[in-house]
């Protein structure tokens, strides 16, 4: 009785400032990746625990930041560690930056609004995006991405969804379609003998591959693996990793819920399934998360150990290729 006294006050009072509370749905939503995340995150990454973590939910008419550690002045608390302000950013939006300076944050619209379009697939994507805060907060990370010097003089970022890449060379397709069925036989293949011969070829493939490409060509692509496709193989591994966990009962009880069990038995299919069917020249940039995520599976094989070394290697995975 007394939390409902509370919440009622505080609603009444929110109303009287003309601010409006959090969606319930939203707030369990937020709730449960903060409770996931803690769950699973230093199973998959080392001290992924430690990364500062603050959300930004955008809704149709206000956003609502949570976990940030200077709250931007034109934010108004309307809860415990929740602030809001009116909406400024696409309720469709889905990226991670530092959009108040330092440290990035997840800026994200309700299920509907996104390509998620239901909670748990929702819940998950919020966990690739944690993936790139813990990306964005490995030291220099910032000052090398501006030295891959591939920006010209783009200062938002969106030159990382833009760059120029040659998608359209059907020779340069042709190859990727070659190396692409390559990476799903490797990874199909359970005969330790012929694996070992395919992951060898796939080496050689992959690096013949890159070879056709320009400095900056091979720069920006080997960028978005590190980056995107790392993050999609981590938003799989978190998946997987939730299967066992039961969810909260708020959650359990939304209306679109997705059992975690049943969702992360399928999120490795799905992934293989779009690499499948992903082409150089009508796909472009999406190609990256898939292809990305496969070669992070097939790292899982052949490297055990490579994520005690991706971060010293920013913004490429070719060194963990090399024999």
């Amino acid at each position: 009785m007394r939390n409902l006294v509370a919440i009622l006050l505080l609603t009444a009072s929110l109303a009287g400032q003309g601010l409006k509370p959090i969606p319930a749905d939203d707030a369990t939503r937020i709730r449960e990746f903060y409770r996931v995340a803690s769950a699973i995150q230093d199973s998959l990454w080392p001290d992924w625990g430690k990364t500062p973590d603050p959300l930004l939910l955008v809704t149709s008419d206000t956003e609502y930041l949570t976990h940030f550690p200077q709250v931007p002045k034109e934010f108004q608390k309307v809860g415990p560690d929740l602030y809001s302000r009116p909406r400024q950013f696409p309720p469709s939006l889905l990226a991670t930056f530092p959009a108040f300076g330092p440290p990035s944050v997840i800026v994200i619209g309700e299920p509907a609004n996104t390509l998620s379009k239901t909670s748990t697939p929702w819940l998950f994507t919020v966990m690739h995006e944690h993936f790139h805060q813990l990306q964005n907060a490995q030291p220099g990370y910032f000052n090398q991405v501006e030295q891959l010097g591939l920006s010209h003089g783009d200062s938002s970022g969106m030159w990382m969804l833009n760059y120029p890449f040659p998608y359209d060379d059907a020779k340069l397709g042709q190859s990727f379609a070659h190396l692409r069925e390559l990476l799903l036989m490797t990874l199909a293949e359970n005969d330790p003998k012929k694996a070992a011969e395919l992951e060898r070829s796939y080496r050689q493939a992959r690096k013949q591959f890159f070879a056709q490409l320009s400095s900056d060509d091979h720069k920006y692509l080997s960028f978005q693996l590190w980056q995107e496709g790392i993050a999609r193989y981590t938003q799989v591994k978190a998946a997987e990793a939730a299967e066992d966990l039961a969810p909260s009962p708020q959650f359990a009880a939304l209306p679109d819920f997705t059992s975690f069990r049943v969702y992360g038995a399928a999120a490795r299919a799905q992934t293989l399934d779009e690499l499948k069917h992903v082409d150089l020249s009508r796909s472009r940039r999406e190609v990256v998360y898939s292809f990305g995520a496969a070669e992070g599976f097939l790292l899982d094989r052949i490297r055990p150990g490579w994520k005690s070394e991706y971060f010293r290697y920013l913004l490429t995975t070719e060194p963990l290729f090399q024999q």
